[in-house]
């Protein structure tokens, strides 16, 4: 190397280790991405106010929930529920009618389910964080 290449490197060095001393370094922190481990349900409400038993087995090693409501008339259900860690970076979850295909069951936008006839519905409810995030399995039946 020529003595010149040698002496603008130090140059540059002590130069860098100058401006960094006088006006220090920012750390930038990396925002950690927190993903949705688990959706479990915590109470489910009617139109009419009225707090009903949230109850669950297991189906083929899989956890699923469900609740017996009694019908009336332009029944509307919110189920309420938690994502777990409480600190995930995305909590939206998506409700989907799986059964039967031609459900009398609006989703509004609250997440909350109106029927406008008496079936029983199959509800999942998947974490939107992920492709492969966790699901809730909710079914909705009458007495």
């Amino acid at each position: 190397m020529k003595k010149s290449t040698i002496l603008i490197l130090i140059i540059v060095y002590l130069g860098s280790i100058l401006i960094v001393g006088i006006f220090g370094m920012k750390a930038i922190p990396f925002e950690q991405l927190i993903y949705c481990e688990n959706i479990t349900p915590t109470s489910i409400t009617t139109t009419s106010g009225k707090e009903l038993d949230i109850k669950q087995q297991v189906n083929e090693g899989k956890v699923v929930y469900y609740s017996v409501v009694p019908y009336e008339e332009n029944l509307e259900v919110l189920i309420n529920y938690t994502v777990t860690p409480a600190n995930s970076t995305n909590k939206n979850v998506k409700i989907t009618v799986v059964e039967p295909k031609d459900a009398p069951v609006t989703v509004t936008e609250r997440g909350s389910i109106v029927f406008s006839e008496k079936r029983s519905v199959h509800l999942v409810y998947k974490a939107e964080d992920s492709a492969t995030g966790p699901q809730m399995d909710f079914w909705i039946y009458f007495r």
